[in-house]
C-alpha cells in the first residue's frame, strides 16, 4: 500500500493520457511544490459530488495516478501543469490535513498488457489512427491493447461519467465492450466499419 496526496477534480485523468491543469490553491501549490522536489506522484479522483475548491468533496474510489510532465508560470499568475497519468488505483482509506489536503492509502490496480487485440476490436486502432491524424498527433508504436483503450477514450467525446465507469472496469476486453456499445450509439461505428454493428 502506498499513500500519496489527492488532487479531486471534475474530469478523469487516464493511464497514458495527460490532463492540462490550473492551479492556484495554497494546498494544491504545496503539493506540486513537494511532488515536483521529490519527484513524487499523486492522485487524480473524479469528484462525485462537491466542488473542486472543496474540501472533502465526494469522490470515487478509483482514480489514476499523475506525475507532472511539464510545468509554467502563466500569463495570468497561477500555475500551469501538465498531469501524465500512470495507474489506476484504488482508494482504501483517506485523511485530511489541517490545510484542507486529503491524503489516501492506495492500492494499486494491475493493467492487462497483452499486445494482442481481438478480433472484433481491430477496428478501433484504425479508429484511433484516423483521429490522431486528424489532430495532427503521432500514435506510439507498440501501444498494448489497454493503452489504445484509454488513448481512444481520452479522444473521444464521451461524457465524464462514462470514462470513469471504463477507467473502473479492470478487465480490458470487458473495457473494450462498453467502449464498442457507446460507439454503436455515438454512430461512429458505421462510418469505420458497417459491420461491426451487426457483430
Amino acid at each position: 500500500m502506498t499513500e500519496i496526496p489527492l488532487f479531486p477534480l471534475k474530469t478523469v485523468l487516464l493511464p497514458g493520457n495527460t490532463l492540462g491543469l490550473k492551479v492556484f490553491e495554497p494546498r494544491y501549490l504545496d503539493m506540486i511544490a513537494n511532488c515536483m522536489r521529490e519527484s513524487s506522484a499523486f492522485g487524480v479522483v473524479l469528484i462525485h459530488s462537491g466542488e473542486e475548491t472543496a474540501v472533502n468533496a465526494d469522490i470515487y474510489s478509483i482514480g489514476t495516478t499523475a506525475t507532472i510532465s511539464d510545468w509554467e508560470h502563466r500569463a495570468d499568475g497561477l500555475l500551469g501543469i501538465t498531469a501524465l497519468g500512470i495507474d489506476r488505483f484504488e482508494i482504501l482509506s483517506t485523511h485530511t490535513q489541517t490545510d484542507g489536503l486529503t491524503f489516501a492509502e492506495i492500492k494499486v490496480l494491475e493493467e492487462s498488457n497483452t499486445r494482442e487485440i481481438p478480433e472484433q476490436f481491430h477496428y478501433m486502432l484504425e479508429l484511433l489512427d484516423h483521429i490522431s491524424a486528424q489532430e495532427g498527433r503521432i500514435r506510439k508504436a507498440d501501444q498494448s491493447f489497454s493503452e489504445i483503450l484509454y488513448q481512444l477514450i481520452y479522444l473521444l467525446p464521451l461524457e465524464t461519467a462514462l470514462k470513469q465507469r471504463l477507467l473502473e472496469i479492470p478487465e480490458c476486453t470487458d473495457r473494450a465492450v462498453i467502449l464498442h456499445a457507446e460507439l454503436i450509439r455515438l454512430g461512429v461505428i458505421q462510418y469505420v466499419k458497417p459491420e461491426a454493428a451487426n457483430d
